[in-house]
């Protein structure tokens, strides 16, 4: 099993319609809209590489979602 920390940056204004978005997404297990560099935190696990990918993909496809970046933990 894999950990996965995901930063986003969203759209002006749009942290909160993001956040309810992501919590939909398979494999995500925990959504945080914070302040500072970054709008939203999402907690993510995955099976393998491949499975993150994907995660990761479908993150990209919310509108108002900007920028991503993944940090994979080591447990």
């Amino acid at each position: 099993m894999m950990t996965a920390y995901i930063l986003l940056k969203t759209v002006i204004a749009k942290e909160h319609e993001v956040a309810q978005a992501l919590r939909g997404v398979r494999g995500i297990i925990e959504v945080k809209v914070v302040f500072g560099e970054y709008d939203v935190v999402v907690k993510a696990q995955a099976e393998n590489a491949r499975e993150l990918d994907e995660i990761v993909t479908s993150i990209r496809r919310i509108n108002g979602v900007a920028v991503t970046s993944t940090l994979i933990a080591s447990d």
